[in-house]
């Protein structure tokens, strides 16, 4: 009968000990993807301070003024691979400043001097 006593308050044991941190933990991290648009420098905020009408196009583009003769801004996700685009000839008319392609289309020549001043806060070199 001892044994007995002994096998049940060791399995309670067992199984009260088992249930302490059983809790899952939170993934580590931040949690979301920053947007490019807005995220770091406010791209979008600061071409719309100039004065220039700018709306969100897709996940991670501008559109200022109407399109075909608006300019439009593509970011990827690094400077390193906006440049690495251009080199394979897949930003065809593009000009790459940092993580962004300007596509200028039919815009000013003001436009583009707001615009690029906007899009150079961030780089570096």
């Amino acid at each position: 009968m001892w044994s007995l006593r002994t096998l049940l308050a060791g399995g309670l044991a067992v199984v009260a000990l088992s249930a302490c941190g059983s809790a899952a933990k939170p993934s580590q991290g931040r949690g979301r993807v920053d947007d490019p648009r807005t995220g770091g420098p406010d791209y979008l905020k600061c071409i719309r301070d100039r004065g220039l009408s700018a709306v969100e196009m897709g996940a991670t583009g501008i559109q200022i003024g109407q399109p075909p003769a608006g300019p439009t801004i593509r970011f990827l996700p690094t400077p390193g691979a906006a440049t690495a685009a251009q080199i394979a000839g897949n930003t065809q008319g593009a000009e790459v400043i940092g993580a962004a392609l300007l596509y200028p289309n039919a815009a000013s020549n003001g436009e583009l001097q707001a615009i690029e001043s906007c899009l150079g806060h961030s780089v570096k070199g």
